[in-house]
């Protein structure tokens, strides 16, 4: 069902889509421009705060490694060490020299000291001497890279995954010297991790989401994470995009998931020297915050915007369309017949005088009435003539024309021996042009009364019509080789009559211009109109061998076609094809009066269709025409096989 709007709505509706358009585009600038402003101040601060973290985090680093070289070269632990070691096992100067070590690494070790614990392992054989955890003392720590690179100076190994504490570590290790300057023993301890988990996690508190963690080459945490209190986060594998990107040794920002599921802005950065990956990152929906309060503040805003240009919409269009229902009243009233109604619109604008105008062609229209009802009676009286030429000719006319004939014929039959040869051929061309002559009136009476019979409009079977027409011109066949193809044809709605007339005039042309071929082909088949490919003004092009072409039509029309493969014509005449008395061939070669098409077109015009034809010199030529279908025909276009 279509829905009929009047112009008030309409132009209440055009400006209001206006309106919509060019705040929804302001709106979005708006909000699109905020929000990147809000992104880039977001990943400004962040990447700030990364910055501020790696700084700390490699001064922490470097002041532990400090520290464990200092307790490493105090002159007591070296005379204590050394006295150890060239001690033998299990005397009693190598218990004093160990009670009074451990006694000694206590001072630096322990809860609330930068070392959860101390060993000192033997330069020699690797194994630990003593340690402030006695568990520890006897292990062998030759392969530790923290022992292997506290040979050379002082050391901290980057984090690992500690399974006897089930924590991530960092050990810190130094060399022992002798008084004469030997590495004697290896000063180590895991770090107490608590202090670097401060610094990652240290926030200024002006948000509630940002957070900060480490994570090592092997997925894992190596800090605790802000926003998760729980400890066994810390033996969970981490594989978000920006864990990913960086652990790929890359720098960057990216928006996505983190370990939470929940989106955020995140910066990551690639800590080379301790092969740890920092994550600084906040909640988009935080960082974001401002933005969507803004659209929200902009969708509310616009509403309102958009009621108060519907609301002036209206009372524009209504200035409008006041004075055009006027109008309209007006062309009601004098559609009516009241040529003496008149528009009152004292309105000096376009529409004021538009209703000026209005009355004027009223005004001339009454004149205009009174002239036509003239007019009429004249055009009455010249059908009436017209009526009675055609009478004339069809009975004053062809009697003579009749009797030049018959005489003509008797003088043929009966005196045919008194005449020389010359005189008889003479008297067959009388008889000839008199014949044409007789033919040319009749065609002439026949083309004149297709506009005066009514059409007796029905469900026509046009391949019934055509076999009928076949019949009629069974004499033009016979002694001819004809291959005619005729294709399973639609219904259509047209006079019965008529249209079979048109039939036998297309079939009657395509046997007269195939009659030079030893196999005649005639083909006529049908395809559903196409409005694309059929010119406004008429022209028509040649169709090619496969299928005929389409015309512009209404999609339910119907295009027939009649092909043939005779002489053709010269594409640059079509125009001369349908006038009357218009011949494209000579008359001594085919017969004819130049009608049959002329009758063809004036048919098919009554009929509301087109018709127009397409052909080449010694190719052949095809006639088409439209029809009105019965019923929309099923499939797609076709063509008789």
């Amino acid at each position: 069902m279509k829905i009929r709007l009047n112009i008030t709505p309409k132009l209440t509706l055009i400006f209001v889509l206006f309106a919509a358009l060019l705040l929804t585009v302001v709106s979005l600038l708006a909000y699109t421009s905020g929000r990147a402003a809000l992104e880039a101040a977001t990943v400004s601060e962040l990447l700030t705060t990364a910055l501020e973290k790696q700084a700390a985090l490699d001064a922490w680093v470097a002041d532990r490694q400090h520290s464990i070289g200092d307790i490493a070269n105090q002159p007591h632990l070296r005379e204590t060490v050394t006295a150890l070691i060239a001690a033998a096992p299990d005397s009693s100067d190598a218990e004093r020299a160990h009670a009074d070590l451990v006694t000694n690494l206590g001072n630096w070790a322990g809860e609330g000291h930068r070392f959860l614990s101390l060993e000192v392992i033997d330069a020699a054989t690797g194994h630990v001497i003593a340690a402030t955890e006695a568990s520890e003392e006897g292990k062998f720590r030759e392969e530790q890279p923290y022992f292997i690179n506290g040979l050379q100076a002082a050391y901290v190994q980057n984090p690992y995954y500690d399974l006897s504490r089930q924590h991530p570590s960092m050990t810190a290790a130094a060399p022992v010297l002798s008084a004469d300057g030997r590495v004697v023993a290896v000063l180590a301890g895991p770090l107490n991790m608590d202090e670097m988990n401060a610094i990652i996690q240290r926030h200024s508190g002006l948000h509630q989401t940002d957070d900060a963690y480490l994570v090592n080459t092997s997925n894992l945490f190596v800090t605790q994470p802000r926003l998760i209190i729980d400890p066994a986060v810390l033996q969970r594998g981490i594989h978000t995009d920006a864990v990913n990107r960086c652990l790929a040794h890359n720098s960057g920002v990216v928006l996505d998931d983190d370990y939470r599921g929940i989106p955020v802005i995140a910066i990551y950065r690639w800590l080379p020297e301790r092969q740890l990956c920092l994550i600084v990152e906040m909640d988009r929906a935080e960082a974001l915050a401002p933005a969507l309060a803004l659209r929200n503040n902009i969708v509310i805003a616009s509403v309102l915007a958009l009621l108060a240009a519907a609301a002036l919409a209206y009372w524009l269009a209504r200035t409008i369309t006041r004075p055009i229902h006027q109008l309209a009243k007006g062309a009601v009233e004098i559609g009516h017949g009241n040529l003496e109604y008149r528009i009152a619109m004292p309105a000096k604008d376009e529409i004021g005088q538009l209703a000026g105008e209005f009355n004027h062609m009223a005004g001339s229209i009454e004149k205009m009435q009174t002239q036509l009802g003239q007019r009429a009676e004249q055009l009455e009286s010249a059908n009436k003539e017209l009526e009675a030429f055609s009478y004339s000719i069809s009975h004053d006319l062809r009697a003579p024309l009749r009797a030049m004939d018959g005489f003509s014929r008797i003088l043929l039959e009966e005196h045919a021996s008194q005449l020389p040869a010359e005189a008889q051929r003479y008297l067959g061309l009388v008889r000839g042009n008199t014949q044409q002559m007789g033919r040319l009136v009749d065609d002439l009476l026949a083309f004149s009364r297709l506009n005066r019979q009514s059409l007796n409009k029905q469900r026509v079977s046009p391949t019934n019509l055509v076999r009928q027409a076949l019949a009629d011109l069974r004499a033009e066949q016979e002694g001819r080789q004809i291959e005619i193809n005729i294709g399973d044809l639609p219904d259509c709605e047209g006079d019965p009559a008529l249209l079979k007339q048109v039939w036998i005039n297309l079939l009657s042309n395509a046997l007269k211009f195939t009659r030079k071929r030893e196999a005649a082909r005639i083909e006529v088949g049908w395809q559903i109109a196409d409005s694309e490919s059929r010119m406004a003004d008429g022209e028509s092009r040649m169709a090619d061998s496969n299928s005929p072409s389409a015309i512009s039509h209404k999609p339910s029309a119907i295009c027939y076609f009649v092909r043939d493969n005779g002489v053709g014509f010269d594409m640059q005449y079509v125009h001369k094809l349908f006038g009357v008395f218009q011949r494209l061939h000579r008359a001594e070669e085919y017969e004819g009066t130049g009608v049959g098409l002329a009758i063809v077109q004036r048919i098919i015009h009554r009929h509301g269709g087109e018709v127009w034809a397409e052909g080449k010199v010694g190719e052949g030529a095809v006639f088409y025409f439209t029809m009105a279908s019965a019923q929309t025909p099923p499939g797609q276009n076709r063509r008789p096989g």
